[in-house]
C-alpha cells in the first residue's frame, strides 16, 4: 500500500515539473498514446570570449548552421556567419573580394533596420538594440544582391 502511494505520488509530481525554460530556434511538444514530450533544437546559452590572438565560443549546443534563402540567383561567394543563433551580435566572415560590398539587415516584416559597407574580412553586427527574433541579412555588391541569410536572435 505504502509503495503503491508512493509511486502514484511520483508520477503526479512528474507531470508538474518542467526541465528547461529558454528561447530556442525550434522545438515544440509530442504527443502520443504512449505520453509527451517536449524538446527543443538550437543553442540555449553561450559565452563568448576574445582577446588579442582570437575568439572562442562556448556553450551548450553550440551550432554552426548557415539559414540561406532559396530562390535568389547566387553568385560564389565564401561567407561564414556566427554564432547563429544569437544574442548579442554576428560576425559576417567573407573571404571574397569585398569591393563595393555592403550589407543590408532587415527584421521579419521586411523593414529595413541597418545598412552597411563592408570594409573588412570580419565584420561585426551589432542586434544587442533588437528584440528577439527573426532577421534577414542581404549582402550585396553594389545593389546587386549576392546572399541572404536568415539570422536568429535570443
Amino acid at each position: 500500500m505504502k509503495n503503491a502511494f508512493l509511486i502514484a505520488l511520483t508520477c503526479s509530481l512528474s507531470t508538474l515539473c518542467l526541465s528547461q525554460s529558454n528561447t530556442v530556434s525550434a522545438g515544440g511538444e509530442a504527443t502520443g498514446t504512449g505520453g509527451s514530450v517536449s524538446y527543443s533544437i538550437g543553442q540555449i546559452d553561450y559565452i563568448s570570449a576574445s582577446g588579442t590572438d582570437g575568439s572562442i565560443n562556448q556553450g551548450v549546443q553550440q551550432p554552426y548552421e548557415f539559414f540561406e534563402e532559396l530562390g535568389l540567383e547566387e553568385q560564389t561567394i565564401i561567407t561564414s556567419l556566427y554564432p547563429n543563433p544569437t544574442n548579442e551580435a554576428v560576425i559576417l566572415q567573407i573571404q571574397d573580394d569585398i569591393s563595393d560590398m555592403h550589407y543590408r539587415l532587415f527584421d521579419v516584416n521586411g523593414k529595413l533596420i541597418n545598412e552597411n559597407q563592408i570594409t573588412q574580412e570580419k565584420t561585426l553586427i551589432n542586434l544587442n538594440q533588437h528584440s528577439a527574433g527573426k532577421y534577414f541579412l542581404h549582402l550585396l555588391r553594389k545593389e546587386e544582391q549576392l546572399k541572404s541569410i536568415k539570422i536568429i536572435k535570443h
